[in-house]
């Protein structure tokens, strides 16, 4: 009966302390993290705003006002005419 004794307060013991250690550990955890996260969204903001200042300055030095400038021209596709743009077609009897 004793070894359950000191089973159970040793448990008891270890038990606390771990909640204590979590609770004083885990709100800095997540500070940190965060913390991290916000930086790594920044500095990824940062390179693409300055990216898209730099295209949108080159864009603005090339085309005068009032010009336009087009940058692709989709491939012209045949034109379908006939059976092919009707669909599709079934055979059938008329009964009477």
């Amino acid at each position: 009966m004793s070894f359950f004794l000191k089973f159970l307060l040793i448990a008891i013991v270890l038990l606390t302390l771990l909640r204590f250690v979590v609770a004083r550990l885990f709100p800095w955890l997540l500070r940190y993290f965060a913390r991290k996260m916000q930086e790594k969204a920044f500095n990824q903001y940062q390179q693409n705003h300055s990216k898209s200042q730099h295209y949108t300055s080159r864009a603005r030095a090339r085309k005068p006002d009032g010009k336009i400038n087009i940058d692709y021209v989709p491939p012209a596709s045949k034109p379908t005419t006939g059976a092919h743009k009707a669909g599709e077609f079934v055979d059938f009897e008329e009964i009477k």
